[in-house]
């Protein structure tokens, strides 16, 4: 028989702060993370400069593009609900983008992982908001999700080399 003790207020919110983050996270390595695997990229799909190009900022457009209307989704169908959902998609996405047997099909599946990507980044904002109604605590807690989650700008060509030299571009 295991005792535990009982999950304190703080406890209970520092677990959902630590995975809207790492979703955050998650969102902002993508952005950097394949730049890196470009001459691999290059030679295993036969790229172009400028598809290369496409592959990398398709899914930085079409991110930027929908914040906003990821926020009004948010608001309407609940931050949790799209927060998960767009985790999801972007779990599955990655994926398919690993296994894109082209460049075209590289690029239009990147751009759909940018809408994944754009209902995580609202949802998560929203979701601190609620888990931390006082001001102050919710100012600790953005400054954790911003720390946190800026770290992925630092980390992506880093985590991209070691996994471009491991296993390839698919593996970013």
């Amino acid at each position: 028989m295991t005792i535990t003790a009982p999950a304190t207020p703080a406890t209970t919110r520092t677990i959902p702060l630590a995975g809207v983050s790492l979703g955050y996270f998650m969102v902002l390595l993508d952005m950097t993370v394949l730049s890196v695997a470009e001459p691999d990229l290059a030679s295993s799909l036969h790229a172009s400069t400028a598809g290369l190009q496409w592959a990398t900022t398709s899914y930085t457009v079409v991110f930027a593009a929908l914040l906003l209307t990821a926020g009004a989704v948010a608001d309407r169908f609940g931050a949790h609900r799209v927060f998960r959902s767009g985790i999801a998609a972007f779990g599955a996405l990655s994926l398919l983008c690993a296994a894109a047997p082209t460049l075209g099909a590289l690029v239009g599946l990147r751009a759909l992982l940018g809408v994944a990507a754009a209902a995580c980044v609202p949802a998560s904002m929203a979701m601190i908001t609620r888990l931390y109604p006082d001001p102050a605590a919710r100012t600790r807690a953005i400054a954790a999700w911003a720390a946190i989650s800026g770290s992925a700008v630092a980390a992506g060509p880093v985590l991209g080399g070691l996994l471009v030299g491991a296993a390839g571009w698919r593996a970013v």
